[in-house]
């Protein structure tokens, strides 16, 4: 049996329904009585074995909306009854543009949803609840809509990742080849494949599909990372996937934990794993010991000159390279020498884009 206190938000977004049809249309009438009988019959709608509530539980919930969501609800008489109403059209709990039932089945959509809580992609759940309930209103504020704005603030799809992200989820699943074409790089140059998606991952920069593809020529399959804004078009039908040969399964996850993040382009067998000593800044220290710059870094540290030297082992990478530059006098690669090369030109080539245009 649900108990009250479990039923409490959905009590609440019958009773805004209730009041917010009220403010809109003057023969709306809700009085205590009919406010009481419209909820409990919601509440057996929603739950046959559900309690209904008393009259005192619903004359608090009336006081908690309005000390909660900063609601102005008026009580006028009439007919010698007390009726209830919002004091304008434009009050009420939620601030997305939904019709009156929509709220209670956005609610109710998410309680079925938490009978999984820890089932596989959780995480994003938990996301997705938060920013439901913060967009829709049914989490507590009292800020008014003029000043109201998300909490909840990620990455969104680009217009092209969001136009492929379907078809690639479900390609991925069905194990189905794709006819691909895409632009590395977004340069002129145009390369067609036919692809099969292992994987679809969020970086800082956009979302990459990690995947097999075949090459026709060589008759053999290759591993490739395509950044999904690359991508300019997609064809269920890869009419050229040699259906006699299996590739081989390929370790994406091995593969992400040994860099500082996934490189668009064809995955090189010859990069290795490199032990790679960096002296960092004291105060940037601090924050690598709570928050690792990489899932190898050995947390044995030693101080050195008003810093702190890590040891990681990893391939460094152009990624790895961007990475240890943006740090700028904080940050030094120690061991090995051409790693230390490939930052001495990549800062010379940046230095090299701002020299003097014009005279000395």
């Amino acid at each position: 049996m649900a108990s009250p206190e479990r039923n409490v938000q959905l009590r609440y977004i019958i009773l805004d329904a209730c009041m917010a049809q009220a403010a809109r249309d003057e023969s709306a009438v809700w009085t205590k009585e009919a406010l009481l009988r419209e909820v409990n019959r919601q509440l057996r709608e929603d739950n046959p074995s559900t309690k209904p509530i008393a009259m005192r539980t619903l004359e608090k919930d009336i006081v908690d909306m309005e000390s909660t969501y900063g609601l102005r609800i008026i009580r006028a008489r009439s007919g010698g009854k007390v009726h209830f109403a919002y004091a304008s059209n434009s009050e009420g709990m939620h601030r997305a543009n939904l019709k009156e039932n929509e709220v209670a089945l956005a609610h109710r959509f998410i309680q079925a949803m938490d009978r999984f809580k820890g089932a596989p992609a959780w995480d994003w759940w938990l996301r997705s609840r938060l920013a439901l309930q913060g967009q829709l209103g049914l989490i507590g504020g009292q800020s008014p809509d003029a000043d109201w704005q998300s909490r909840i603030v990620e990455s969104p799809l680009s217009k092209d990742e969001r136009r492929w992200y379907e078809t690639l989820v479900r390609a991925a699943y069905e194990c189905t080849p794709l006819r691909m074409a895409f632009a590395p790089g977004m340069g002129d140059r145009l390369e067609r494949v036919a692809y099969r998606v292992d994987q679809l991952v969020q970086q800082a920069d956009g979302v990459v599909a990690l995947g097999t593809a075949w090459d026709a020529e060589a008759q053999s399959f290759f591993h490739l990372i395509v950044q999904l804004d690359e991508i300019t078009s997609l064809d269920a039908v890869a009419v050229d996937w040699p259906e006699a040969s299996v590739p081989d399964a390929y370790n994406w996850e091995l593969h992400a934990a040994n860099r500082m993040a996934l490189t668009p382009g064809v995955v090189s067998s010859s990069e290795g794993v490199v032990p790679v000593r960096v002296w960092v800044a004291d105060r940037l220290a601090q924050r690598f010991l709570k928050e690792p710059m990489h899932g190898s870094q050995d947390m044995r540290i030693e101080p050195a000159a008003e810093g702190i030297i890590f040891n990681l082992s990893l391939v460094p990478d152009a990624q790895f390279v961007r990475f240890a530059l943006q740090w700028g006098s904080e940050f030094q690669v120690l061991e090995p020498d051409d790693v230390r090369h490939a930052l001495r030109l990549a800062t010379r080539a940046a230095s090299d884009r701002y020299a003097p245009m014009f005279g000395p």
